[in-house]
């Protein structure tokens, strides 16, 4: 039973609601009346669990608008149902920006009354439901909590719409934000080639990649808002999580030093490390990941670092990176089709260099080859193509003996080591191109009402792109081309500037109300994020406000 109090200055109006409420609808009874606002909030601070205020709008002394606006700025604020005449409905318009709920017109009609109070029984029983799966989810333990962090920034990793579409949500629930500023992906790998000269079993390597993680769990758990989870190649990734663009760089920086320091003291082996763009928002994540993968891909033609250097952004080797992994698709492409001539003229522009490829350059390519046909082969086929990548390693460092080899030597080298995969293991994945029948205007349109719409609710890029039936990476696309601006650009735009004109309308809200009605869970967050776009902290820009 849900409890309402009645508050007008007419008896008559309180004594139909207490007498009729509760037959009207079952599921209310009327606790309590008041003949002003003043003495309603008296009523209301002295009892618990009021779940309604019926009001008139106008009263002598307090007023029902601003009995409303005062409730509003409470957190446990009561729902509220506002009765007016004809000609008050401007007042009642206005009473609606202080969360009022709905309104009745006087005389109050009876199927009126039943059907406001059923509807707002209905939406407290839902947020009964919905506080009660929440305090279930925040009494989970703090290694559930992180490890439904974990499963979500795999999901951004990979884009995975299906996981972020159920996870995000939680998040939200759970009051976890990745970031309060920014925060980039760090991933880590061990030396393969390294490996192969200390003669570690290629059936151990999963030992020594499982080390890496333990140690880097360690070290996340000391480091604040840090999160460690292992990607689909096994690797190591880490969110860290910094003040700006600047501290989060050197917190990469410091942490790959201590892991890989680590790592050297234990086992001897050397890793490689690379960290992705500095990112606001947590869904922005999955560009710092690839760009860290795309950046560790560098490895291949690195010379030795220190433990304590990460790989660094570099044009020319992103460029021979496409390469190789060009020529790479050339090859599997040929064992695919058992195609001499084609794999033979692959592993030569594999190999080619200026002059002699040592043999420590040869063995890091032949690495990098295996590895990645291992990785694009079928998730289905995984495990059979990398144990048949187990044997090549093996062959690749029993033959791979010479201090240097020309061209042909190394392309014939390789191509007895890819004997173990001559059994029809490697098939191209197979990709299906979504199309969509609406013209890319009206999309990007329908995308721009949606989000202007659901702005303060946790947003997805695949959420929309669900909605709109297509997939995400293609709304990406299609968006930034008619607009200009990312998604993500424009949803922290418009978030920004519904935030600015609450700020402006109303000077007295707190901020951490602005936040939550901006669609962020994190003040700190939403602070960071409304200075780098108006330049001052909501609190400042607030004040300038009330001032003018």
């Amino acid at each position: 039973m849900y409890k309402l109090i009645i508050v007008d200055d007419e008896p008559l109006t309180r004594n139909y609601i207490k007498a009729n409420a509760g037959q009207l609808s079952e599921h209310w009874e009327c606790v309590g009346e008041a003949g002003d606002g003043e003495e309603a909030l008296a009523v209301i601070d002295g009892m618990e669990g009021i779940d309604l205020v019926i009001t008139d709008i106008k009263m002598p002394g307090l007023s029902g608008l601003e009995l409303a606006r005062q409730l509003s700025e409470r957190r446990d604020r009561p729902h509220i149902i506002i009765l007016s005449g004809y000609d008050e409905f401007a007042m009642a318009k206005e009473a609606m920006a202080y969360g009022v709920n709905d309104y009745l017109l006087k005389p109050i009609v009876n199927e009126e009354l039943a059907s406001v109070l059923d509807k707002l029984a209905g939406r407290l029983a839902a947020e009964a439901a919905s506080k009660t799966a929440v305090k279930t989810l925040q009494a989970l333990s703090e290694q559930s909590r992180e490890g439904v962090a974990r499963n979500f920034l795999r999901a951004v990793a990979y884009d995975n719409n299906s996981e972020i579409r159920m996870l995000y949500p939680i998040l939200h629930r759970l009051k976890l934000s990745l970031l309060e500023a920014e925060g980039a992906m760090l991933v880590v790998e061990l030396d393969g080639c390294a490996m192969l000269e200390r003669d570690i079993s290629p059936s151990d390597y999963a030992l020594y990649r499982y080390i890496v993680h333990q140690t880097a769990m360690e070290l996340a758990e000391a480091e604040a808002g840090t999160i460690a989870f292992i990607d689909n190649e096994e690797r190591t990734v880490m969110l860290v999580p910094g003040d700006d663009a600047d501290n989060v760089s050197r917190r990469c920086a410091e942490l790959f030093r201590r892991l890989s320091d680590s790592i050297s003291s234990m086992t001897g082996l050397r890793l490689w490390g690379a960290r992705g763009f500095s990112e606001l928002d947590v869904l922005q994540l999955g560009i710092s990941y690839r760009r860290a993968c795309q950046t560790l891909k560098h490895s291949v033609f690195a010379a030795p670092l220190s433990s304590a250097e990460l790989l660094a952004d570099n044009a020319d080797l992103d460029e021979r990176v496409r390469q190789l992994d060009k020529d790479i698709s050339s090859v599997q492409g040929a064992l695919r089709d058992n195609n001499e001539v084609q794999l033979h003229t692959s592993l030569l522009k594999l190999t080619k260099t200026e002059g002699p490829i040592n043999r420590i350059e040869l063995l890091r390519l032949g690495v990098y080859m295996l590895e990645a046909l291992a990785s694009n082969s079928r998730a289905g086929e995984r495990m059979i193509a990398q144990e048949a990548v187990y044997r090549s390693l093996k062959q690749l460092k029993q033959r791979c003996t010479a201090a240097a080899y020309h061209t042909d030597d190394a392309a014939q080298l390789l191509r007895e080591v890819l004997e173990p995969l001559y059994d029809g293991y490697w098939r191209n994945a197979e990709h299906a191109l979504q199309e969509h029948s609406g013209k890319e205007h009206d999309i990007v349109t329908k995308v721009k009402d949606y989000i202007l719409s659901h702005y303060s609710e946790p947003l997805s890029l695949a959420l929309i792109a669900e909605k709109m039936n297509m997939s995400s990476g293609y709304l990406s696309s299609l968006f930034h081309s008619n607009t200009g601006e990312s998604y993500i650009k424009f949803l922290t735009r418009v978030r920004m500037e519904h935030a600015a004109s609450l700020l402006r309308a109303k000077p007295d809200e707190k901020v951490y109300d602005v936040a939550e009605k901006a669609g962020y869970t994190s003040v700190k967050h939403f602070s960071y994020v409304f200075k780098q776009h108006f330049g001052m902290p909501p609190g400042e820009y607030q004040e300038k406000s009330r001032r003018q």
